[in-house]
């Protein structure tokens, strides 16, 4: 597929807007997870998955109506392949905790090390299967 001088500059925005949102879910998943891991003394993983929820609906509902602009019914297959892109990612997530854990890492920095890495994978899900 061949994109002209006007279809590249579109992708590029929606790159930089799926960007900006992507770090907007972070802080989201990041603060919620840190506010219970820390303040609260919930179980690093509980902590993690509820963040990452937060951040999840965050990201759905920016990236369907400014980053992509979707027509589609907020309850539609597009949900259903985003829940499921992003449950997977999260075990993901949850999977490198773990693993960064038995590495002797601190859990609040396991958690940042596997947010880097589920933020290019999340990526992918999105731009190639849920929002194409």
């Amino acid at each position: 597929m061949r994109l002209d001088w006007e279809q590249g500059k579109a992708e590029l925005k929606k790159l930089v807007k799926f960007g900006l949102t992507g770090v907007g879910n972070t802080l989201v998943d990041m603060a919620v997870s840190s506010l219970l891991l820390l303040a609260l003394g919930v179980n690093v993983y509980l902590s993690k998955a509820i963040g990452y929820c937060a951040g999840m609906l965050n990201s759905y509902l920016i990236n369907r109506s400014w980053t992509f602009h979707s027509a589609q019914r907020f309850f539609s297959g597009q949900l259903l392949r985003f829940v499921f892109s992003n449950l997977v990612t999260l075990g993901l997530s949850m999977l490198l905790i773990g693993a960064f854990a038995r590495m002797g890492l601190a859990d609040l920095f396991a958690m940042l090390l596997s947010t880097c890495v589920t933020l290019a994978v999340n990526f992918l899900f999105s731009r190639l299967w849920v929002f194409r």
